[in-house]
Parts: structure tokens; C-alpha cells; sequence
């Protein structure tokens, strides 16, 4: 009783799992829609960025870890009713909102709600995920979708276990479920880690795979690591390795 679980957002409360984060937000920021990264939808528009607190992976290089693993939600969320944030989109001029900053697979039933929102006022919904979620709940969650940025962290099973506590597969099948199974608009995100996941031959089978996979027609961003969280002694990404 009162234990949460790796997420933190959902724990057990009166004999029952419960969500903690529903209505809550970390904060809220106007950003260009380029910086989710989004290169192809809705180009030099604004998009209303917000997110909840905690994570269902946990990524020691995480460079939003003050969100994404506070424990602070219970005292400092601001409370944000979903057509309170649908409405405070199309007062500031964004063409979407945008779930961020931690990963919207947590607050899968907010998110959704405030997606529902935003299409009765004509603005679209975004997600900034790891795309590591069960099939019901993806059905549910994505159906309700615009676009998706869908951060793959590397291309080894032995990466995503030992670095962020999950397994490739899932957000393989994750990516093509999007792509073949709905009208969500995907682009695709991996960080280079120096030494980690940044080799000749495990970028080459990543493009590969979304080749054969996903089509050619997918945009993917490689984007550079800088030290951070559990990783303050890894180096940043150099230049070369993204040119």
C-alpha cells in the first residue's frame, strides 16, 4: 500500500492501482515544432510543449532526468485540465501541442483526453516517445495521434537493457505499428553516444532495418549527446560523427 511503481505516476492506493499525474503538469513552453525533432509536419509552426514527471524507461543519459525521474509531482505539477490546454494553444497561435519532456506512454489516458481537446479547437496532437508501450493502451493512445517522434536509444538488446532497462523489440514493433497500422506522421530519433552506440556497423543495421522495415521515406535524426544524468563521464557526440 502507497508504493509506486517505476514510472512513479501509478502506484497502489486504497487496494487499487492508481494514476497520480492525471491533470498535473511539469510545465509548458511555446517551442518551434522543429525542435521536438519534427522536420515534416507542420513545418515553422509553434507547438504548446508540456509533459508530466517520472518514466517508464530509465535511461541513465537522459538529458530531461529532472522531469523525468523527479519525485516531486505531488508538490510542484500545476494543475491543467485538457481543454484548459486546448484552449491555451489556440490563444498563443500554436498549430499543435506537443507531449514531451518525459514520455507520454505514462500519461497515455491525460494525453489522449487533451489530444481530444485540441482537435474539437483544430490543433494537432504530437508525441515525443521511446515508443515502449503494450498494444491495447498504443491502440487506444495513438488513435488519437498526429505525429510522432519516436526516440530509437540504440540498435542492440544489449544496449537497451543495460542502459535503459527495456528491450529493442518492443519499440521495433512500436514503429511499425505506426507505419503500417495508422496515419500518424513518424519520424524517427537516435542519440549517438560515444562508444555506446555510435559504431559504423550499428548505425548502418538501424538505417537498414527502417529500410526494409518502415520505407525510405521516414525521416531519421541523428542528434549529439552531451554528458548528463548517470553518463557525466561520457563525452559529448563530436561534430565528425554527425557529418
Amino acid at each position: 500500500e502507497g508504493q509506486r511503481g517505476l514510472c512513479f505516476v501509478r502506484g497502489r492506493f486504497d487496494d487499487q492501482v492508481k494514476r497520480t499525474s492525471y491533470g498535473r503538469s511539469s510545465g509548458f513552453c511555446v517551442d518551434p515544432i522543429e525542435k521536438k525533432p519534427l522536420n515534416h509536419f507542420l513545418p515553422g509552426s509553434a507547438t504548446l510543449s508540456f509533459g508530466t514527471a517520472g518514466c517508464n524507461l530509465a535511461c541513465k543519459f537522459c538529458q530531461n532526468w529532472d522531469i523525468s525521474k523527479s519525485r516531486e509531482i505531488d508538490v510542484l505539477a500545476s494543475r491543467a485540465a485538457p481543454a484548459d490546454i486546448a484552449r491555451t494553444a489556440h490563444e498563443l497561435g500554436c498549430r499543435s501541442v506537443a507531449f514531451t519532456y518525459n514520455d507520454p506512454t505514462i500519461f497515455w489516458e491525460y494525453a489522449a483526453d487533451v489530444a481530444d481537446a485540441c482537435h474539437d479547437q483544430g490543433i494537432k496532437a504530437v508525441a515525443v516517445t521511446a515508443g515502449y508501450m503494450c498494444p491495447e493502451p498504443r491502440a487506444e493512445f495513438y488513435r488519437r495521434v498526429d505525429a510522432a517522434n519516436v526516440d530509437l536509444k540504440a540498435f542492440t538488446e544489449d544496449f537497451y537493457r543495460k542502459v535503459c532497462v527495456s528491450h529493442l523489440r518492443n519499440v521495433l514493433d512500436t514503429l511499425a505499428y505506426l507505419r503500417h497500422q495508422t496515419n500518424v506522421w513518424l519520424e524517427i530519433t537516435t542519440l549517438l553516444i560515444p562508444g555506446r552506440n555510435d559504431s559504423d556497423a550499428e548505425v548502418a543495421a538501424e538505417c537498414r532495418w527502417i529500410r526494409e522495415n518502415l520505407g525510405v521515406d521516414v525521416p531519421v535524426h541523428f542528434t549529439a549527446f552531451h554528458p548528463d544524468y548517470k553518463m557525466m563521464d561520457t563525452p559529448a557526440t563530436p561534430t565528425a560523427t554527425l557529418t
